[in-house]
């Protein structure tokens, strides 16, 4: 059956997708991207190729959260736009957030989509996305978890393989610690410090622009519309989808339309589309097409904090790549049995200076996204909600008492002279708290603003093919239908959905 698909959005499932649907010689599909397009790896931007550059924004809609920090002044400034300013980082370019990320390939958990069953989303229990997540990747440590020959090369730095003595050192004093180490933090056993995996070949970050969309380039049947914004999806009186309306008004007639914007970006084109809150959409004077009051809501991220070392520039030695190990562990303590709800990941920057991200990977806080206005090109407001939470404060302290620990031991100390944020002053409970909410930053992982569930359930907007409740031809389909965040970053996982739910749309499910 020949169809017109429209997918909105150039980012990590939405190129999937439109590389994915095209594939069907029947369907002709226009993918919508808000940024520049870069048609050839050629002609990008050369920090969007280079997987050891990450929270650069020459490719970003330069969103900010609403989350207060206060006494800000001498708070870690990497990734901080604006001192005293939570930024919400998110790839306005071909291929999303996938081309401006640290090119992190870890994946979601058996125990994640446990949690997304449990909330009534039988279909994305962990033996059916397993295939979808080898079939993405070309991973050479092979196996029965593992797929090779996929779109998205992995690889990883191991001893004898490019991994730099200062990671290796941060490694064993991890098992020094009580933590084990793993050679495949992809593997059955997620818990304990090993090589990151990496969605990198050759120093190139792999993401959905080069990974999916490069080869797709040369179907008649795909047009790539770049710097283009979505303003709206328009409907037919019945409530079928019938075209996308672009901010310059535009309009492309659709038979299926795929919302592929993002946490931040899809449920604002929901709303603009009459799409939401029944409260919100009256205020703006928007007639309301479908009434869903989960459309922004349950916002879930990873809060971070970067605790920041002083070192030996000579023993360090060469600062790139910049992040190659990570400790997954548990705020409970490393032989306490509790669940992996922090990560801890190395990183030099700079010469001198080694920043050890701690985040929060199992966060209670919950924030929303809201838009301000009908115009497209008004900025949405965002809540993350970071550490709104008192366990999620909590448990991040005990990461930091954790972290110090295994920095402060007799592998790192050639290398660590000082501890410079929180500073060793910071000693208590209330002197760490206070540090944590003065230095809260994010993990750059927002999901959940357009929630899959049973329709009816409060905070439910797709169900769980992404079809949006109430509505024939419109699906979204990226971060934003996460009913619950995983405990990695969000990357694989949104490529993963995009694969499945591109199968399931080919067969007309």
């Amino acid at each position: 059956m020949a169809r017109r698909i429209v997918v909105c959005g150039g980012g990590s499932a939405g190129g999937v997708l439109a590389a994915r649907l095209s594939e069907e010689p029947a369907n002709t599909v226009t993918l919508v991207e808000a940024g520049p397009d870069y048609r050839t790896p050629e002609e990008t931007a050369p920090e969007l190729l280079d997987a050891n550059q990450f929270g650069f924004t020459t490719h970003d809609w330069a969103y900010e959260s609403a989350d207060q920090v206060v006494d800000a002044d001498s708070i870690p400034m990497f990734g901080i736009v604006e001192q005293g300013v939570v930024p919400v980082l998110r790839g306005k370019v071909i291929g999303g957030s996938s081309s401006v990320n640290g090119a992190n390939a870890l994946r979601p958990t058996p125990e994640d989509f446990a949690r997304w069953t449990g909330l009534g989303n039988d279909r994305w229990s962990w033996d059916r996305v397993l295939p979808y997540l080898k079939k993405l990747e070309d991973d050479p440590v092979g196996g029965e978890l593992h797929g090779t020959g996929g779109p998205v090369h992995i690889e990883r730095f191991t001893e004898g393989d490019g991994l730099r003595p200062v990671m290796s050192a941060f490694l064993e004093a991890c098992a020094q610690a009580g933590h084990p180490v793993r050679q495949d933090m992809n593997g059955a056993d997620r818990r304990g410090a090993g090589p990151v995996p990496f969605n990198r070949k050759d120093g190139i970050r792999q993401s959905s622009a080069l990974a999916y969309l490069g080869p797709a380039r040369d179907r008649a049947n795909l047009t790539v519309l770049g710097e283009q914004t979505v303003d709206r999806v328009e409907f037919t009186d019945d409530g079928r989808a019938r075209a996308v309306v672009l901010g310059d008004g535009t309009r492309l007639e659709a038979d299926l339309v795929v919302l592929s914007a993002g946490a931040v970006g899809s449920p604002a084109v929901l709303m603009r589309s009459g799409i939401g809150p029944r409260r919100l959409l009256e205020e703006l004077s928007i007639p309301v097409i479908q009434a869903l009051e989960g459309v922004g809501r349950n916002l879930r991220d990873h809060p971070m904090v970067y605790l920041t070392y002083a070192v030996d520039e000579e023993a360090v030695g060469e600062l790139l790549p910049p992040l190659q190990t990570v400790l997954a562990f548990s705020s409970a303590g490393a032989g306490s049995g509790g669940e992996v709800d922090l990560h801890a990941l190395p990183f030099t920057m700079e010469p001198g200076v080694m920043l050890v991200p701690l985040g929060l990977v199992r966060p209670y806080s919950l924030g929303r996204v809201e838009i301000s206005s009908r115009d497209p090109e008004a900025a949405p407001r965002i809540r993350l909600g970071l550490l709104d939470h008192p366990d999620d404060v909590r448990r991040m302290v005990a990461g930091i008492r954790q972290v110090r620990q295994i920095i402060g031991s007799g592998p790192l100390e050639k290398y660590v002279r000082a501890e410079q944020w929180p500073g060793p002053e910071a000693t208590t409970d209330a002197d760490l708290t206070r540090a944590v909410l003065q230095g809260k930053n994010t993990y750059c992982h927002a999901v959940g603003t357009c929630a899959m569930g049973g329709a009816g359930t409060p905070a439910a907007v797709v169900d769980e093919s992404g079809k949006v409740h109430g509505l024939d031809g419109l699906y979204v389909v990226d971060a934003s239908i996460m009913p619950d965040i995983p405990a990695v970053p969000t990357n694989t996982t949104v490529m993963m959905m995009a694969e499945r739910c591109a199968d399931e749309l080919r067969r007309g499910d």
